[in-house]
């Protein structure tokens, strides 16, 4: 048996899934958790972070813990522009590392 599809049905049933793609898109670009970084008496809590986004860190010396979902790459430059891979997965925790920036994978 084959099922047709009214012009209209096949409308309705194309917005429904564009929607829900986006809907899915959106909820895939935040790593869910927090990003906790701490220098001497300076503390940064980054909750949620957007994929693809840069965000500061506090420098050289900051211990830094991912209680993300996601891999994060850690960059000793202000930007996310320095050309180095140091990654820092969902859980793990570093206690002296360089973090001019940060930037959420997933």
């Amino acid at each position: 048996m084959r099922m047709r599809f009214s012009p209209r049905s096949a409308l309705v049933v194309t917005a429904g899934a564009l929607a829900l793609s986006f809907v899915n898109l959106s909820a895939a670009s935040a790593a869910p958790g927090v990003v906790i970084m701490e220098n001497g008496d300076q503390f940064k809590e980054v909750r949620d972070p957007q994929g693809g986004q840069c965000y500061p860190g506090l420098g050289p010396d900051t211990a830094i813990a991912n209680r993300t979902g996601g891999t994060i790459l850690l960059f000793p430059d202000a930007n996310c522009k320095t050309r180095i891979l140091n990654p820092l997965g969902p859980g793990e925790f570093r206690p002296d590392e360089n973090v001019g920036s940060f930037l959420a994978l997933d």
